[in-house]
């Protein structure tokens, strides 16, 4: 599997509304969407993780599945940000910009699936502190992770111009 760092713009409460919500028009939606690839990835083509998440009962599938299948939900409730970037750009990035005052990264579901130290990895920056991460961007720099620095700047304004949640996947 590759390693690539991807961002959404979400509302995150959208997202945890899904859960348990049995929408089918949502789980039609996630699948017909470009973003169905994600649940593929996961050797997963009868949507079963996707089945289990908008029914709100997770089962025994491997925690990735279910972290795949929130990212395609994200993915379909949100608006894609671009600019993807190879993910060690993005760990060097990460450490310009990392501040404790910030709690970044935050690396929580939003709905309650297992945690899993395999891809997919989520990092959720709250629309409360995105201004702040913005300041800290400003005075980030450092030449192996600029190519992430400028691709989280883009991130960010969009998301903070959206109103929403950004949400960062490493997969």
């Amino acid at each position: 599997m590759g390693s690539n760092t991807t961002a959404v713009a979400v509302d995150i409460h959208r997202v945890k509304a899904a859960w348990g919500s049995n929408d089918a028009s949502l789980r039609a939606r996630v699948l017909s969407a470009r973003y169905s690839k994600y649940l593929a990835t996961i050797d997963d083509p009868g949507a079963g993780a996707l089945d289990e998440v908008l029914a709100g009962a997770i089962g025994d599938r491997c925690p990735s599945r279910y972290g795949y299948a929130v990212v395609a939900l994200m993915h379909t409730l949100g608006t894609v940000l671009p600019g993807e970037v190879r993910s060690m750009q993005a760990i060097f990035g990460m450490d310009e910009v990392d501040s404790p005052d910030l709690n970044y990264p935050d690396q929580t579901w939003p709905v309650p699936i297992p945690n899993t130290p395999e891809y997919p990895l989520v990092t959720i920056v709250y629309r409360e502190r995105l201004a702040a991460l913005a300041a800290k961007i400003a005075a980030a720099h450092g030449d192996e992770g600029s190519e992430f620095i400028e691709a989280l700047t883009g991130w960010v304004a969009k998301t903070i111009e959206l109103g929403v949640d950004l949400v960062i996947f490493d997969y």
